[in-house]
């Protein structure tokens, strides 16, 4: 049996990543062992995090903490020369020449080939994932001179405590009156000098970087090129908006070539994505956070050619970001690693 040890199984993305694998052969070849930073409730079943002795006993080690925890644990684990791997879905190891980011339906043969000298792996950022899965084979085609994207991310992506935010700010409206130009007034006296997330979109993800970007925005050219092994061009902008755990992403693409908008349904058609007709019932309905919200496939619709330029598309995207955006890739890329070890 395989040792499998997962780290951060309460959380958001734990929590989804273990619902995931109930219905794989992960399970069949594997002992799983739930590892807890929180000393509360590590007992009979639950090991302690931070018990070293116990990590190394582990073939495979998913982490789900968070970049603080693994940047802490991971010194500890090399120094005592562990030979496992290491799965993490924070972005601290992504842009490590060490570590190797997985998306398997653009990279699975990449993948396989450094399987046999890399332990550290790395699940990408939810919006390049869910982008990456999207345009597939638009990219395989290399069909694409570049893409100017806008995505619209829900509380999930920041964690459990943008989660309790809106929930705070939901109880602290909770009896406004039925006037919008009344609810407007007690917003501001209720919140104060708070910046909420209900009733409100933040155009600022993380930290500042280069050119007036936040990291979050560099992420998608830099994950993107990094998955696909070739330079691509994404300019990225950034919101944060009080969706629950779908992320929705405009796309303006510019195509190195022309392609009529029958072959652009024909060729981005993939048995991860569900392609919506652009009409104003199914984009009402359909393409909605609410309506895709928990399912495991990418959703896509008004895709349309650009007055800007003929070359120039625009289309708009929404996938869990609890999924595609995070749990699934690492689920997939176990069922990979556990085939290659058996």
């Amino acid at each position: 049996m395989i040792n499998l040890g997962i780290i951060g199984w309460r959380g958001l993305v734990g929590s989804v990543l273990l619902n995931r694998i109930k219905n794989s052969f992960i399970y069949k070849y594997c002992k799983i062992f739930l590892f807890s930073t929180n000393k509360i409730i590590i007992k009979n079943n639950i090991n302690n995090a931070f018990n070293i002795k116990l990590l190394k006993n582990m073939n495979i080690i998913v982490c789900c903490q968070g970049s603080d925890f693994t940047k802490s644990i991971l010194k500890k684990i090399k120094n005592i020369n562990w030979n496992g791997y290491w799965i993490d879905a924070s972005s601290y190891l992504r842009m490590n020449n060490e570590c190797s980011l997985i998306l398997d339906p653009l990279n699975k043969d990449d993948l396989i080939k450094k399987l046999k000298y890399k332990k550290f792996f790395s699940g990408s950022n939810c919006t390049v994932s869910l982008a990456l899965i999207l345009l597939k084979n638009l990219l395989k085609l290399n069909l694409i001179e570049w893409i100017s994207t806008s995505s619209y991310q829900a509380i999930s992506g920041a964690g459990t405590k943008l989660v309790s935010k809106l929930i705070n700010n939901i109880n602290t409206s909770f009896n406004l009156e039925n006037n919008l130009l009344k609810i407007e007034r007690n917003i501001n006296f209720l919140f104060k000098k708070e910046n909420p997330i209900l009733y409100n979109a933040i155009p600022w993800i993380d930290k500042k970087v280069n050119f007036s970007q936040t990291k979050e925005e560099w992420k998608s050219s830099a994950e993107a090129s990094k998955i696909l092994n070739k330079k691509i061009i994404i300019d990225s902008n950034c919101v944060r908006i009080a969706s629950l755990r779908c992320h929705s992403q405009y796309f303006m693409i510019k195509f190195n070539k022309f392609i009529n908008i029958n072959n652009i349904y024909e060729i981005m058609n993939n048995e991860f994505i569900n392609i919506i007709k652009n009409n104003e019932n199914n984009s009402s309905n359909l393409l909605t956070p609410y309506n895709i919200c928990g399912k495991i496939k990418i959703f896509v619709g008004r895709i349309k050619k650009s007055l800007i330029n003929n070359k120039i598309y625009t289309m708009f995207s929404i996938g869990d970001q609890l999924l595609w955006g995070a749990a699934e890739p690492i689920k997939r890329f176990l069922e990979i690693l556990i085939t290659n070890l058996l």
